[in-house]
């Protein structure tokens, strides 16, 4: 941290407990973080402190050091660069931790000129969970990454699962219920689910959420964040919308799963929402439901060992864009059951393997292409750079 800055001022002496202005800031904003790992930025670097520092500095294998005290108690401290804080990002979220981003609001100048005891005015910026990436070094540019929300209601009569991935925007539901839900949260592949913070109110229920608990990442929510009417709210704010007929006839578990899931992602993303495209109904029958169990088995999308070298996508991937790469994903993880359907395919894949130079000029064409719709969401969400400002010029 630069020396020059209002934080920066000697640690407190071996005696000393009282809780300093900036370590008083810290206690503030860590107080509203939950479960998740406080960045907190300090000049070039995000700087962890107490068990936070102690299980980052564990599993980042970096050093775990100390600043001053607290309380008569040493402070533990671990840091890592702001300039390349996102490959250490990517390994937390990948050992299942959750982090909150903590960013310095105004320029050390100006807190200066409120007073040379003044420090940094800072707050929370954004809660990284598995299932709110949008970096392209957080994610696999070949497949989605989908957040789920289960609604369930009416004592389990009625229930549904909304997802979507807000790198792009995709917007699904479906209807499902205790029985089928293991089916339709691995045709997703979820990176994280949000669940209403209460007991499921039967046993097949409590079986299938404790099922899915021990797969994909839990995100526990008040049960008013599935509170039906304020889903129908959250959508027209999110939509701009008078109404949710445009959109189509949802029953009131699909608007209470989409409103949760638009409730958590405001959350994360600190107020704002990716642009979203209108919701898609996803109905049983179009395409072949595959429990976890035989996904694995059949190494669809990845091998055994978790690689994706080895699975039927690896073999038979052969697009050139990340969209492409993306449908493909999805295409394979839920094939379709229709034959009038599949045939509509064949008949498109025909119709370009008997126009070899057709296909040669669209490839060269598609390989030029950026991934638009992550670029958008980077930038709708405030966190976009050259290359996704150059891909819209472009």
């Amino acid at each position: 941290m630069d020396a020059s800055s209002p934080d920066h001022g000697p640690d407190p002496g071996p005696g000393a407990s009282e809780t300093t202005p900036l370590m008083a800031q810290y206690l503030d904003i860590r107080s509203r973080c939950g479960d998740a790992l406080l960045f907190y930025r300090m000049g070039d670097f995000y700087e962890l402190f107490f068990d936070d520092a102690v299980k980052a500095a564990a599993a980042l294998d970096i050093a775990l050091t100390k600043r001053g005290k607290h309380r008569g108690e040493d402070i533990p401290m671990c840091g890592v660069p702001y300039h390349s804080y996102e490959n250490y990002l990517a390994r937390l979220i990948r050992k299942g931790f959750k982090v909150a981003i903590c960013e310095q609001t105004e320029d050390p100048a100006e807190a200066k000129r409120r007073g040379s005891k003044s420090i940094v005015r800072r707050d929370i910026v954004r809660l990284v969970t598995p299932g709110t990436l949008t970096e392209e070094t957080l994610l696999d540019s070949s497949r989605p990454n989908h957040l789920g929300a289960v609604a369930v209601l009416r004592g389990g009569a009625e229930a549904a699962l909304a997802a979507i991935d807000i790198s792009t925007g995709d917007l699904s539901v479906r209807a499902t219920s205790a029985a089928s839900f293991r089916l339709h949260a691995a045709a997703l592949s979820l990176a994280e689910l949000v669940v209403a913070d209460e007991e499921a109110p039967t046993d097949d229920w409590r079986a299938a959420l404790a099922e899915a608990g021990g797969a994909t990442p839990i995100a526990r929510r008040p049960a008013a964040d599935f509170d039906s009417r304020a889903g129908e709210r959250r959508l027209r704010e999110a939509f701009a919308a008078q109404a949710l007929d445009a959109f189509g006839d949802f029953s009131r578990a699909e608007v209470a799963a989409l409103g949760a899931l638009i409730s958590y992602v405001s959350l994360t993303q600190v107020g704002r929402l990716p642009a979203l495209k209108r919701p898609r109904r996803l109905e049983d029958g179009a395409v072949m439901l595959i429990d976890g169990a035989s996904r694995a088995s059949l190494e669809i999308l990845e091998s055994q060992s978790g690689a994706r070298d080895g699975s039927l996508f690896s073999a038979v991937d052969r697009t050139v864009t990340g969209p492409g790469a993306r449908l493909l994903a999805q295409r394979l993880a839920s094939p379709l059951v229709s034959p009038a359907a599949i045939n509509q395919r064949l008949d498109a894949v025909a119709f370009f393997l008997d126009a070899p130079t057709l296909s040669e000029r669209l490839i060269l064409r598609l390989r030029r292409t950026p991934d638009m719709a992550r670029a958008l969401s980077r930038l709708t969400l405030g966190r976009g750079g050259p290359r996704d400002l150059a891909a819209l010029r472009d």
